[in-house]
């Protein structure tokens, strides 16, 4: 993200400005008399759309300028729609994308500048974010999160469009490369000359790894890369999918390492793992090396993560309430728990 764009997307008057406009575009799908509530300013801004009587009718996002194209977000669509039709993933609760009243799945609008955004139309799903939660409650989820991510993933490699989406590809570059998608890790201010060099041993050891590791279809495909606590609603009993901005190709395990996102260093994230293949293999038995690649794959996002963590700082509401220099402090105690043998037990 450059500067031009994240200058563009703080202007909140502007960015609800467009969002009313792209609304009154759904008065016969949605009702008339609906209304907007930032409900989260991230990497996207969110809007609830609430009715005239003030029920929750659906969600909006506007995206970030630059960070999707147009036919990115429409391979995004697609794939949600497929997630609903498919017999396999049925079972699942994903967000519905809502086409507006000429059938319009995806929003063009013009903004200040000269720039572009895009707007995605959602129906509302009901629930608590499971990251409000204690870790303790949470803990009891991740078998569930783990037999989402199997369910996802046999849809995925049953699909023969999988893979003709246009959408990322989350590999060691765009992940912890110097000129990866989230920032360059390497560019943290806070870091020290000892952590430099943890760090740098152990994004070596990621990069020879994954070289061994392969990218065979069995192991590498479209994926949610982002099924983290923040991103999952519980009601009762039932788990719900939201999201799906950062969907992708990637390794299938990387959704366990996504799902332990910003808590690596926790104790409890052996335990966290182990629930969550538990319920993968429910579904979709892993092979001794899959397993072997988790501690990597963990490394790896926390790399990224720190990069984000970086880059969004200044600008990104999430970013900015984390703490950087303990943010970088612990992912160098990861890195050198990581390049000696393994992260706790895994």
């Amino acid at each position: 993200m450059d500067d031009k764009s994240g200058a563009l997307f703080k202007n909140e008057d502007e960015c609800f400005r467009i969002a009313e406009q792209i609304l009154d575009h759904y008065e016969r799908v949605l009702g008339k008399g609906c209304s907007l509530e930032l409900m989260q300013f991230s990497e996207n801004r969110i809007y609830r759309v609430k009715d005239a009587a003030g029920n929750d009718r659906a969600v909006l996002r506007l995206c970030r300028p630059f960070y999707h194209t147009a036919d990115e977000l429409r391979a995004e669509i697609r794939w949600l729609s497929k997630i609903h039709r498919d017999p396999v993933s049925q079972s699942l609760t994903v967000p519905v994308p809502i086409a507006d009243d000429c059938g319009r799945d995806l929003s063009v609008w013009p903004g200040g500048g000269g720039n572009q955004y895009y707007g995605v139309m959602f129906g509302y799903l009901s629930g608590t974010l499971l990251e409000d939660m204690p870790l303790d409650q949470q803990r009891s989820w991740f078998g569930r999160i783990g037999e989402a991510a199997a369910i996802l993933h046999r849809q995925v490699r049953g699909w023969p469009g999988a893979d003709d989406l246009r959408r990322f590809h989350w590999t060691y570059e765009t992940m912890a490369g110097e000129h990866a998608e989230w920032g360059d890790w390497r560019r943290t201010p806070s870091l020290t000359a000892r952590m430099r060099d943890v760090l740098a041993a152990a994004d070596g050891l990621i990069r020879r790894n994954l070289e061994g590791y392969g990218m065979s279809r069995k192991k590498y495909g479209l994926i949610h890369g982002d099924l983290r606590p923040s991103n999952l609603l519980t009601e009762k009993d039932r788990l719900k999918i939201i999201d799906f901005d950062d969907c992708g190709y990637g390794w299938y395990i990387q959704d366990l390492a996504a799902s332990l996102s910003f808590m690596e260093t926790q104790d409890i994230v052996p335990q966290l793992a182990a629930e969550w293949l538990a319920g993968y293999e429910t579904v979709t038995k892993l092979e001794p090396e899959d397993k072997r690649m988790i501690p990597t794959f963990i490394m790896m996002r926390r790399l990224q993560l720190l990069a984000w963590v970086t880059s969004r700082g200044d600008f990104d509401a999430a970013a900015s309430r984390i703490p950087q220099d303990d943010f970088a402090a612990g992912t160098a105690e990861l890195a050198e728990r990581y390049v000696n043998g393994g992260l706790g037990g895994m």
